[in-house]
Order: C-alpha cells, then structure tokens, then sequence
C-alpha cells in the first residue's frame, strides 16, 4: 500500500502512556496516516490528571494538530459522542479513530470508541486492546518515552509518586503491588500518566513547578478532596503545575 492509499487516522488523545504508545504503533502501520489528535472535552470539564496545556505543548512536539471536540451530553452523551466523530469525518476527513483502550471499564459492554463509530461510519483501530499490560509498560520504556506520573490514588501509591518517572525501577515496585489489586495499566483509575518525549517528539516537553530553576519537574503533589468517583477513604494527589512551556 502506498502513502496515497493510506486512510487518514487521528488519535483520541489524553496524553498519557496508552495513547502514545497507540500513535506510535499507528505511526508505522502503513495503512494509516495519522493527521491530528484529539481530545473528547465534556463542557467546562478540568482535566487535572491531563492537563490540557499539556496536550497542546505534545501536539506541538508532534507536529500534530490538537482537535477539540465538545461533548454537550445532548440529546444524550452517546448521541453527543457520535456527533463529534461526525465532524471530524466532515471537517477533517477523519476515517480511523486510534485509540490506547486496552480493556472494557466498569459496566461496559463494548469498547466505547468502537461502538459510536459504527453509528456513524468511523473505524476504530485499537491496537492495546487485552495487550499485556506489563508487556506494555516494557515497550514504553524500550522505545525511549519519558513518562510521569500525573495522578495516583490510594491504597497502591501515595503522594511521592506523582512527578516520579516511570523506569525500570517503578516497574518493579508496581509489579509487587499486582497481587494486592493493582492493575498494571491502571486501568481501574489507579493511576494516570503524561508523556514528556518520545520517538516521534521533535522536543521535549517540560514542565514548571513553583521551584523551577532546573526546569525539571519537582514532586509538587497537590491532594484532592471531594472529586467525582472518589471513594470514601480513598485519597487522590495530582501533579500541580505553575506554568507550561515547551523546551525552545
């Protein structure tokens, strides 16, 4: 297949591990031509855990475009989904929706990108789907991402985690936590990552705390309180941030 006859694919995009690793993958299948990213936005939502600015400065490094796709919840948040998705195939051309989804989450049935884009025509291209997910934290490290942790919860990680990058040596105490519960892609909201440099970044992306003098991230934990989905007793901390900007 050539480049021309490649279909044009976009990345639904938070910025952490599983869809950068999703883009990279999608990046050198020879039937996709990825063109932009794009995040899913529920109407005045504050993505603590994916800090837009965050995304925009990765889209930057990509040389990708950074797609904002509203979701109203109207007339119903599936209808808002799928109206979305149209959009990018008018406006944009969009034809692939990749996705790092890696497994069903609470009580759902079907992959969720997979299932709005068959009501409107939209393939979706899910190449983590039941990977395993230790085998994917090894790739990660393998093709050279830098990667942070932006969010943890309790009982697996406490506020220490939070700007610490994850390396051989997290691995290793994540992999000790596995028979306690922990799911090691974190995916039942264990814990969150944002990607800072990669095999297709052009830059890195750095990030400033409050003690930004070595333009490095500190382990600045900010701990929330009171957040939707929150359990009782379960405590939350967050990367908090100053500022943003992308290495010159």
């Amino acid at each position: 297949m050539t480049a021309a006859d490649a279909r044009k694919a976009a990345v639904s995009w938070t910025g952490g591990k599983d869809c950068n690793l999703a883009m990279l993958l999608a990046w050198r299948e020879s039937s996709l031509r990825v063109e932009a990213l794009v995040v899913f936005r529920p109407r005045d939502a504050v993505f603590r855990a994916h800090p837009l600015g965050i995304m925009q400065a990765q889209a930057a490094a990509l040389s990708l475009p950074l797609l904002q796709v509203e979701i109203t919840g109207e007339p119903s948040f599936k209808d808002s989904y799928v109206a979305g998705m149209r959009r990018l195939q008018e406006e944009h051309g969009i034809e692939v929706l990749v996705t790092g989804d890696m497994d069903l989450v609470g009580s759902m049935q079907r992959n969720w990108i997979e299932e709005c884009g068959e009501e409107c025509g939209m393939e979706a291209w899910l190449p983590l789907w039941k990977a395993d997910r230790g085998e994917c934290l090894r790739k990660l490290l393998h093709e050279g991402f830098k990667v942070v942790f932006s969010c943890v919860k309790s009982p697996h990680f406490d506020g220490s985690w939070i700007g610490r990058q994850l390396d051989e040596d997290a691995v290793r105490e994540m992999m000790s936590k596995v028979p306690a519960g922990l799911d090691l892609g974190g995916e039942k909201g264990e814990y969150h990552t944002m990607v800072l440099a990669g095999p297709l970044h052009t830059q890195e992306v750095v990030l400033y705390t409050e003690d930004h003098v070595n333009r490095h991230i500190h382990r600045l934990a900010c701990e929330l309180f009171d957040q939707v989905g929150q359990k009782e007793g379960e405590r939350w901390w967050v990367l908090q941030l100053a500022t943003l900007n992308p290495e010159p």
